[in-house]
């Protein structure tokens, strides 16, 4: 019996397929699939989904994210998706912007976006055009961060992409529409870097770019490097008499609102040391994307599709099959607890002795 040889059922499964299977579980086939069920099969999927977060960390939903430290700023606002902080850290990035060629490919001076003492930036004259940087011959750097500053307020749908010869690209991390503001470096992490000589942002919304400054950067390589900051509870940030102390930031307090806050002690100064940190990095754990329309792919790894086809199928038995709905949220929970096997990380367990401390 000859094997497929493929691996695409991941790739190519859209949300109808597991919506479709779902209420196939729950006898409901075919052309019973009205469009107020298919509603209330998408909000239950949804629901599904960030119910998820409530139970475990899941390994899929932790993504990295990086912003800019301000001076004199006290609180930083963080993405409305973000559930959980784990770390944060201050950084410099080193920005890559010499020895190689700028490009834009609607007009503009593509140069001006890598040369810091230049503010007049790259205005395109169409739509969709990307701005690239070719380093010279040998220099193949692994772009980690990447900064973009609009020369007006703007709203883009950006994609950061390298490639081996300039003539195929292939994206490494792609921000959804998004407004940029003057005067702010708006970051993107590209955790799956790799090393290439070319490197460009292409916008793929319609929107015409006017971009200010570029920064490809990576880890900084020299001076004291990243510096960890420490994670404060709400009574020790509330207990902090000096709340508004000037200095090198220490440590944070994260406050998980609606639009989550994160609000740093001491404040960042003018000081010298200060000033060479200039961003701070963090990770955290996200809610996934929303679920729309029927015809989707989603932004879940494919050993967790039983899951949460069981986990739709529960809820929707609740509303159109109760007779069903123990023995669906009985599989729902297996499929689950299954699934979160595979997030497991088999690495030994680590303890630091502290060999300073004396007990007289």
């Amino acid at each position: 019996m000859a094997s497929s040889n493929t691996y695409k059922f991941g790739d190519n499964t859209e949300i109808d397929d597991l919506i479709k299977e779902s209420f196939e579980r729950i006898g409901i086939i075919g052309n019973e699939l009205e469009g107020l069920k298919i509603q209330s099969a998408i909000m239950s999927a949804n629901l599904e989904l960030t119910s998820w977060q409530g139970k475990v960390p899941l390994t899929w939903t932790r993504k990295r994210f990086m912003s800019n430290l301000y001076i004199g700023q006290q609180n930083y606002l963080l993405p409305k998706s973000i559930t959980r902080l784990l770390n944060v850290v201050a950084i410099q990035p080193q920005r890559l912007n010499t020895g190689g060629t700028a490009f834009s490919s609607n007009g503009g001076v593509a140069a001006n976006c890598f040369n810091p003492l230049v503010t007049a930036g790259c205005v395109q004259t169409a739509p969709n055009g990307n701005i690239s940087y070719a380093y010279a011959e040998g220099v193949t750097p692994s772009i980690q961060y990447v900064g973009i500053t609009p020369l007006i307020q703007s709203d883009y749908t950006l994609v950061t992409e390298y490639s081996f010869d300039n003539v195929n690209w292939i994206t490494v991390y792609s921000e959804p529409l998004k407004t940029y503001y003057p005067n702010q470096i708006a970051w993107f992490v590209t955790e799956a870097s790799v090393n290439a000589r070319y490197w460009r942002i292409r916008e793929t919304g319609g929107a015409t770019l006017g971009i200010q400054q570029i920064y490809f950067s990576t880890p900084t390589n020299t001076g004291t490097g990243d510096r960890t900051l420490t994670e404060l509870s709400y009574t020790e940030w509330m207990q902090i008499p000096t709340k508004n102390n000037v200095g090198f930031p220490s440590s944070y307090f994260f406050n998980p609102q609606i639009q989550p806050i994160l609000t740093m002690w001491p404040i960042l100064g003018p000081s010298q040391e200060a000033g060479q940190f200039t961003a701070f990095l963090y990770d955290a754990y996200q809610y996934t994307q929303d679920i729309v329309y029927l015809f989707q792919q989603f932004d879940i790894p494919q050993r967790f599709y039983d899951a949460l086809v069981a986990g739709i199928t529960a809820r929707l038995a609740q509303k159109f099959a109760p007779d069903r709905y123990q023995l669906c949220k009985a599989n729902s929970i297996e499929a689950f607890q299954l699934a979160i096997m595979t997030e497991v990380q088999d690495v030994p367990l680590r303890f630091q002795p502290d060999f300073n401390t004396y007990y007289g």
